[in-house]
């Protein structure tokens, strides 16, 4: 049971979309993927369930607006690292609660910070919860703004890190950022993901392996067919 580790890539939004997409439904028996990503264009990403009018008014216009398969709220790639991490439904740490998850992939996160000598904490449940949950209604929540229960904190506060999930027949999508800038100008992005993506394959008891023939993971017709998917108004308008 392997956590295959693909090389850094940068794409577009809806390739980006498309690849997660795509990856999560052509998992193996008893494999996860971890894979980071760049963006090729200012993107913004939004979640499944968040009216698309909302986002509108909410960001600058000039910016690439795509919805993900995942829940969360509004995140800005112009400045993050993000990451995807896909489970197959088979693995044990795919049966995990949601909230238990999170939770392991963030201290993840915050050993691997701590290698670098960055204090983080992991955010509690808001104590105002009510009132946020009331205010955000017709404000969508923008990721690096508003923290939710163990979202990666500094000890000023200051977000992180979030992520998000979404469970299919196939496994389990998770999507994560990281905002660069309020990291130091001196991180180290390699030794960080070399040493987060280790501390996952220790804490979810999924081995990491390599492979060479890595185009057995991709799906030519599904990346296409998902593809279509993103970039479609009926997807993007579809709240």
């Amino acid at each position: 049971m392997p956590l295959i580790v693909l090389p850094n890539a940068f794409g577009d939004a809806v390739t980006n979309m498309a690849l997660d997409a795509a990856l999560l439904g052509n998992l193996s028996p008893h494999t996860a993927i971890f894979r980071h990503y760049g963006w090729t264009e200012p993107t913004i990403t939004f979640g499944y369930a968040q009216p698309i009018k909302a986002v509108q008014a909410s960001v600058p216009i000039n910016l690439r607006l795509c919805r993900r398969l995942t829940g969360g709220g509004i995140v800005d790639h112009r400045n993050d690292w993000t990451y995807a991490l896909m489970i197959q439904s088979k693995l044990p740490a795919a049966q995990l609660p949601p909230t238990q998850l999170y939770s392991i992939i963030h201290r993840c996160l915050q050993q691997a910070l701590q290698r670098q000598l960055i204090d983080s904490r992991l955010a509690p449940c808001p104590q105002t919860c009510e009132s946020s949950v009331r205010s955000a209604i017709g404000s969508p929540q923008q990721c690096f703004v508003q923290a939710t229960a163990n979202d990666v904190m500094r000890p000023d506060g200051v977000k992180i890190a979030g992520a998000a999930m979404k469970r299919t027949r196939e496994g389990l999508l998770v999507q994560g950022s990281i905002n660069r800038v309020v990291l130091p100008d001196e991180f180290d992005l390699h030794a960080f993901a070399s040493g987060f993506q280790q501390m996952l394959s220790e804490q979810l008891a999924i081995p990491i392996d390599t492979m060479e023939a890595i185009h057995q993971l991709f799906n030519r017709g599904l990346i296409e067919s998902e593809r279509r998917r993103f970039e479609s108004t009926a997807w993007q308008s579809r709240r």
